[in-house]
């Protein structure tokens, strides 16, 4: 069993208000190793992957930051025109990405780019999120892409094939 800091199960308990459980992120990285890199994922390192993600503050307090934005953008007055570009997600807010790339960018470039691959396509869950429309969902969506490339490469880190 992992254990994890009290800033990362915080994090992990915001994750899951917003539908993100842990498994969630493991099975896209698994889809996301297996699309892009040819294999299978062994499950037992994914979630060692994991674990080396959400063991870094810095991973955490950008989670925790942008799940706050996302809840903050529901309870925010209907005259905040800021609120009527979250509810949009509008182009060139932007914010949300620059949080996202500092999550996967402390994971080398690749995760930086492999961010970018899943912000776009937006598989599985990444889109479900994206397309909600009951509720703000600006952040959520790109922190759950960062995390699923910082998990890829901190699993290939573990097996030998990547060092970044």
């Amino acid at each position: 069993m992992i254990s994890y800091s009290k800033l990362a199960q915080a994090s992990i308990k915001e994750l899951s208000k917003r539908s993100v459980a842990l498994s969630d992120i493991t099975t896209l990285t698994t889809e996301f190793l297996q699309t892009h890199y040819h294999f299978a994922a062994d499950g037992k390192r994914l979630e060692e992957a994991l674990s080396m993600v959400l063991k870094r503050d810095e991973v955490n307090d950008i989670i925790l930051t942008a799940l706050f934005m996302d809840e903050s953008a529901e309870t925010m007055s209907d005259e905040n025109p800021l609120k009527a570009r979250l509810a949009r997600d509008a182009n060139g807010h932007n914010v949300d990405e620059i949080l996202a790339i500092g999550l996967a960018g402390q994971f080398g470039a690749a995760a930086t780019v492999h961010y970018g691959w899943l912000d776009n396509e937006k598989p599985g869950l990444i889109g479900v999120l994206n397309d909600k429309t009951d509720s703000v969902n600006v952040y959520i969506d790109d922190i759950l892409a960062a995390l699923v490339a910082a998990c890829a490469m901190s699993y290939l880190e573990l097996t030998g094939g990547n060092h970044f």
